[in-house]
């Protein structure tokens, strides 16, 4: 039973993330910088773990705000968590 249950979480939070993806529109690189913002990173620790420009990160962080219907950092992050985009 150990495994179905992990198998079933696992299946479970890729199906929230893929509802996430649709719902918001947000593209991988997008998941992975919101995944990074929610760990509190900064910018530059963001651009060099996803190997990008900080202008880039700037640039997805814009869009990502745009899509989540913020204007910030900190409301970005109380969207994520609100709607359980990564549980």
């Amino acid at each position: 039973m150990g495994n179905n249950s992990v198998i079933i979480r696992i299946f479970a939070e890729r199906y929230l993330q893929m509802s996430s993806e649709r719902k918001y529109n947000l593209s991988k690189t997008e998941l992975k910088i919101i995944a990074l913002l929610e760990k509190g990173l900064t910018n530059k620790s963001i651009s060099e773990k996803c190997e990008i420009s900080e202008n880039t990160v700037k640039f997805h962080l814009k869009n990502i705000y745009k899509k989540l219907g913020v204007h910030s950092r900190l409301q970005a992050i109380h969207q994520i968590h609100k709607n359980n985009l990564f549980n």
